[in-house]
């Protein structure tokens, strides 16, 4: 099905941002720990003033992948799948505005909650 293909890859692209943001977090402080040392030796100065300089200069990356994160897309309503209308929610298990679970398969009654919806108007 086409969609279910859609999903697949809307999905990939989901794991992909993730894995980048965390590794780039959880890569802070070993990255940091690896770069400061031979900066040191190649200009020629001390560690806590490279350590400053590699952080900074890091903090973009964090903040590029982040930004990533955020600006994913729900393959069913095309907004912002971790965005509502002010919070970003990174942990968001659902479309912040139709509710489509993250990684469904496809769009299947019980992924747009239609026991909910037949409920309310039985």
């Amino acid at each position: 099905m086409h969609t279910g293909l859609l999903f697949e890859s809307a999905w990939r692209d989901l794991y992909r941002r993730s894995a980048v943001l965390w590794v780039v977090l959880l890569g802070c402080i070993p990255g940091i720990l690896l770069l400061v040392d031979p900066l040191s030796e190649l200009f020629f100065r001390d560690g806590p003033f490279l350590v400053l300089v590699v952080a900074l200069a890091w903090m973009p990356a964090i903040a590029w992948t982040g930004s990533r994160m955020a600006s994913f897309i729900c393959p069913r309503c095309t907004g912002a799948f971790f965005n509502d209308r002010v919070f970003f929610w990174p942990l968001r298990r659902a479309c912040a505005h139709c509710h489509l679970p993250k990684w469904a398969k496809d769009i299947s009654l019980a992924a747009i909650g239609a026991t909910r919806v037949s409920a309310e108007f039985s």
